[in-house]
């Protein structure tokens, strides 16, 4: 048994490490999502698969630009608590419920779908002073490395109204958001 203890303090303190991230541009990001949706979370639970446990979002989506129509989705983030254990991964996004958000996703081969680069992928809606809807995305605390030369970058907010965001989605995608 001390064997078995080792080796989970040995994989919590793996887990406690911080990412490192490739960087992605808005247009990449778009590119390589399998979804793009505007949304409000509507619940969350946790739950494990194999040794991860995920936290799992319920999004009402209002506004789809790419991937299948649904009026919901699920999402899942890793990390936790679940069955008495957290878990927990450096860089991994929180959602807040009832919370506005555009998110980047990708839906990979186990079935589980992910925001794209972690906190790249997300961005909250919130009303400007002069009422204007705007997304904005912090900058990630992360380690971003440029995927050309593999050096370490820093990452800057990202800060553009709704409807600029809009139009770069559909101008990249080339066509009309889906709605």
């Amino acid at each position: 048994m001390p064997g078995f203890r080792f080796l989970a303090l040995l994989a919590m303190a793996t887990l406690a490490l911080p990412a490192t991230l490739e960087r992605l541009t808005l247009e990449e990001m778009i590119a390589n999502s399998t979804a793009i949706v505007r949304g409000r979370v509507i619940s969350s639970w946790t739950a494990s698969r194999g040794p991860v446990i995920y936290t799992h979002y319920r999004v009402q989506v209002s506004e789809r630009w790419k991937g299948s129509p649904s009026e919901q989705i699920e999402i899942v983030v890793p990390g936790g608590v679940f069955a008495g254990l957290r878990q927990s991964f450096s860089g991994t996004p929180r959602l807040a419920s009832s919370a506005e958000y555009v998110l980047f996703l990708w839906t990979g081969p186990s079935g589980l779908t992910h925001i794209i680069g972690l906190t790249q992928g997300l961005f909250d809606v919130k009303r400007d002073s002069s009422g204007a809807l705007i997304a904005t995305r912090a900058a990630t605390s992360e380690i971003l490395l440029d995927p050309a030369s593999g050096r370490p970058l820093r990452d800057e907010p990202l800060r553009l109204k709704l409807d600029d965001l809009d139009r770069r989605i559909r101008s990249a995608l080339g066509r009309e958001a889906v709605k």
